[in-house]
């Protein structure tokens, strides 16, 4: 983002001083305040402004290209990729496969002829036992047909013997022939939950495109070892653009309210993408290299490939306390100003409000007549 410094400026006072000060400018009384840590003397060649108080309406402009958005596929599971199908550059359709992992289709063709080939043998051997019992019921009724026209006591008698003895292997019959099928049950549902499972890991080797768009980046190739959650395969979709700006602080962010994209003439209404900081990136002072804007309106009628404005307004502030921009250091929560004492510079923290491209309010830390430096 563009630095500017329009003239000299009145500053705010950061740091509290002890001791007595007296303040010159608007009848100011007496402060007391701590003494900072004094900078190496600077000469007396270096720019200064004043801090002065002024209406201030909030518009920091940064410079931004429309680019498409970029869809990011992954396979769900972990695996070798068996057919890659797409190169850079190829125009895909929404719903053509890019890509698959290999030796996992082929266990789902296996499970399903086995459960297949288990339903027939299941269905031979229980024909074959309801035959059996078929034959016990068969030969009851020829002992209880004996029965009926037996004279002889001891005839009767061993008759019933057999009579029962028949009932009892009915019984036995039907009962393992219950259990039989419910064994066969519980193995077939086995394997359909295996062949379920199969199945799903054979749709997770199947990478498909979401959009329509163009290929622009391939992690490798036929062969090459992918992570299920990784990106494989990444599709521009040229019909949703959005706009990349340099990296724009979240302070910056949190003090807008509202953002607006300006594109040949014309404000459209966007929205930033949250932005995932790591947290011991930052304590090193390195941050992302770019910051997102979505439009809210999916329809808009912009090229991809063209350029644009990122405006982010704040709230118009009557009798702001300001510095010219190029005179707030520091990033995040930890800003600070360098209050010129003589050949001194005095670093002196300061929290800031309201921003504009030339300059930043400051809420605390400074006071109206305060000198400070500016950075060229």
């Amino acid at each position: 983002m563009r630095k500017t410094f329009l003239g000299v400026c009145t500053i705010l006072a950061a740091l509290p001083v002890v001791g007595a000060v007296t303040l010159t400018g608007c009848a100011k009384q007496a402060a007391v305040q701590e003494v900072p840590e004094l900078i190496e003397a600077v000469g007396v060649d270096m720019d200064t402004a004043e801090v002065i108080r002024m209406d201030l309406k909030g518009v920091v402009s940064y410079p931004g290209q429309i680019v498409p958005r970029i869809e990011e596929i992954a396979f769900l599971s972990s695996g070798t990729i068996e057919d890659l199908k797409v190169t850079v550059g190829d125009h895909v359709k929404k719903g053509q496969l890019l890509a698959t992992l290999s030796g996992t289709s082929g266990k789902a063709k296996s499970l399903q002829e086995e459960i297949k080939n288990l339903k027939a043998e299941n269905d031979d051997i229980n024909k074959q036992s309801q035959y059996d019992l078929d034959m016990l019921q068969e030969s009851k009724k020829s002992l209880q047909k004996q029965l009926r026209g037996a004279k002889d006591s001891r005839m009767k008698k061993g008759l019933k013997q057999q009579i029962a003895e028949a009932e009892e292997d009915i019984k036995l019959g039907k009962e393992r022939l219950k259990q039989q099928k419910e064994l066969q049950q519980l193995e077939l549902r086995q394997k359909e939950a295996e062949l379920a499972e199969a199945k799903t890991s054979t749709k997770n080797s199947r990478l498909y495109s979401p959009i329509q768009g163009e290929v622009v980046a391939t992690s490798g190739g036929s062969g090459y070892m992918v992570q299920g959650g990784n990106t494989a395969v990444q599709v521009a979709n040229m019909q949703a653009p959005r706009i990349k700006t340099a990296y724009v602080s979240g302070t910056k962010l949190a003090k807008a309210s509202r953002y607006v994209a300006l594109v040949e003439g014309k404000e459209y209404k966007v929205e930033v993408e949250e932005q995932e900081l790591d947290r011991e990136d930052v304590e090193r002072g390195f941050y992302p290299s770019n910051t997102w804007f979505d439009f809210v309106d999916k329809n808009v009628s912009v090229e991809v490939g063209g350029s644009a404005t990122i405006d982010l307004y704040t709230d118009a502030v009557e009798g702001a306390l300001v510095v010219p921009y190029n005179a707030v250091f520091g990033s995040g929560k930890e800003k600070y100003v360098y209050i010129v004492e003589g050949d001194a510079k005095i670093k002196t923290a300061v929290t800031t409000g309201t921003e504009t491209d030339a300059y930043v309010q400051i809420t605390n830390g400074v006071k109206e007549g305060d000198v400070v430096y500016v950075e060229d």
